[in-house]
């Protein structure tokens, strides 16, 4: 199909399924999907114009094209096989772990990421948040990049020494096969929640999505370590039945029989972090400054990875004593007795479960700024303001990134969930956090939420700079 001496015949420079993004010399595969074939061949068209040696695809040559046609029964496969061998099959030089679920995987993968770190490793990292290879950290565009971008950046960390890689494994990603020809040494479920309906219109649909990192993407000696408090975690457990027990791990905070890893006692939970006894991983109780019954999960699950990984405990350790992740309930103030947290909560569960421990620590009154971003899943926006109606003493509805949609609009369908009168509407989100902020009094607690780490909205198609930390700082420095 594709082979390296063809490639060497033509002189491939690079590999390219976007004709946005072609260079010359590049090898470009037109990929089957939605559009029409006379809109591939137009994509071709602007590959080849942009200095693309080949076009890989499974259409007949279009007239004027037949000396830069490449005809295959399947362009996937045949990507597939130019990305190992192009960029040297990476992943059979890494370590590859992987975490999926609706909530929990940026936090998860920086705990991985920071307890090989300690313990000697070195580790590239890909997520929402960042990227990194080593210390040399780069902005993230996607949870799991495309493969092609895949296969490139496993190959900068190969060069550069890596001998592991952890990502976030997003369900679109799973669903699309853009980890293909990976086989991760690990895989970890952290939970299944609403969201992404937009896309797979089913919860069946999305769990299945995700099942897929463990059927189809773990190696033969690769370990599952699985979360079996939540429902699609235990569905999810008991369908590999069929490997080997010490390959498949069971966590459960509730204390759940069967769960190798369970809490003796009950687990500490304050203000200034964790305190939790494992007795299958430790005599001595663990502790990490990450707080909330959420990170209680967190936590559990990456402890249970890196004792079946053979980490050691002092690698463990250090790193839930030192991790620190951008807009995961990131206390952004902390003065005068008023507290105002940024989380990165944009589903129904995981505005629950912020909203729930803010309530738990919290003195004073609690309060809320949230908004929905726009064309995503509208199911979740009554679900949402319900949530914030019950938990929060005070929501302050506002826009999240609305994209094409109407502001306004988005606003009513979170205010369709709620039956009082315990929420202002405040558009502009920088105007919102502000009064939400001279709000606040001794004891009291905000919490800003749905965009965490980011630092731009998008209204329209236009990406503003804007930082919910950078607003809710200098709101608090005027109050």
């Amino acid at each position: 199909m594709i082979s390296e001496t063809l490639m060497q015949k033509l002189n491939v420079q690079g590999l390219c399924d976007d004709s946005r993004r072609v260079k010359a010399k590049d090898l470009f595969f037109s990929m089957p999907g939605a559009i029409s074939i006379d809109k591939s061949d137009e994509f071709a068209r602007s590959a080849v114009a942009a200095g693309a040696v080949a076009v890989v695809s499974e259409n007949v040559a279009p007239e004027g094209l037949t000396s830069k046609w490449i005809q295959v029964a399947d362009v996937k496969a045949a990507r597939l096989e130019a990305a190992k061998i192009f960029y040297k099959d990476p992943f059979a030089k890494l370590s590859a772990h992987a975490v999926t679920g609706t909530n929990g995987k940026t936090t998860s993968a920086f705990l991985m990421d920071a307890m090989l770190t300690a313990a000697g490793h070195k580790v590239a990292l890909l997520g929402t948040i960042k990227n990194k290879i080593g210390e040399t950290s780069v902005p993230a565009t996607l949870t799991t990049p495309g493969l092609l971008d895949l296969y490139a950046f496993a190959a900068k960390a190969v060069e550069a020494g890596c001998t592991d890689l952890v990502m976030e494994a997003s369900s679109h990603s799973l669903d699309q096969g853009r980890m293909a020809g990976v086989l991760y040494k690990s895989a970890l479920f952290s939970n299944l929640t609403q969201d992404h309906l937009d896309y797979h219109k089913t919860m069946d649909a999305y769990f299945e999505a995700k099942k897929l990192l463990f059927t189809r993407y773990l190696a033969d000696d690769g370990v599952a370590v699985i979360n079996i408090d939540d429902a699609y975690g235990k569905k999810l457990y008991d369908s590999l039945a069929g490997i080997e027990a010490d390959r498949r791990v069971a966590v459960s905070r509730l204390g759940v029989v069967s769960a190798l890893v369970k809490p003796e006692g009950a687990v500490q939970n304050t203000e200034d972090g964790l305190k939790m006894l494992l007795p299958a991983i430790s005599a001595e109780p663990f502790e990490t400054p990450l707080c909330g019954d959420f990170n209680v999960d967190n936590v559990m699950l990456v402890l249970a990875w890196a004792k079946s990984i053979g980490l050691a405990e002092s690698a463990m350790r250090k790193a839930l004593a030192e991790v620190r992740v951008p807009g995961r309930f990131e206390k952004v103030w902390n003065k005068n007795g008023r507290h105002v947290i940024v989380d990165y909560a944009h589903t129904p569960d995981a505005l629950e479960r912020v909203l729930t421990t803010a309530r738990s620590l919290c003195r004073g009154r609690l309060a809320c700024v949230f908004g929905c971003g726009g064309d995503r899943d509208k199911t979740k926006r009554p679900i949402m303001g319900a949530i914030a109606e019950r938990i929060a003493d005070k929501a302050w509805l506002t826009s999240d990134n609305p994209r094409t949609e109407n502001p306004t609009d988005i606003i009513n369908d979170v205010r369709a969930g709620m039956k009082t009168d315990k929420f202002s509407v405040v558009e502009k989100r920088e105007e919102a956090i502000a009064k939400a902020c001279a709000e606040l009094k001794d004891g009291d607690w905000l919490v800003i939420a749905g965009k965490g780490h980011e630092d731009y909205q998008i209204v329209s198609k236009t990406k503003h700079h804007f930082d919910d930390r950078e607003e809710a700082v200098k709101a608090m420095e005027n109050v």
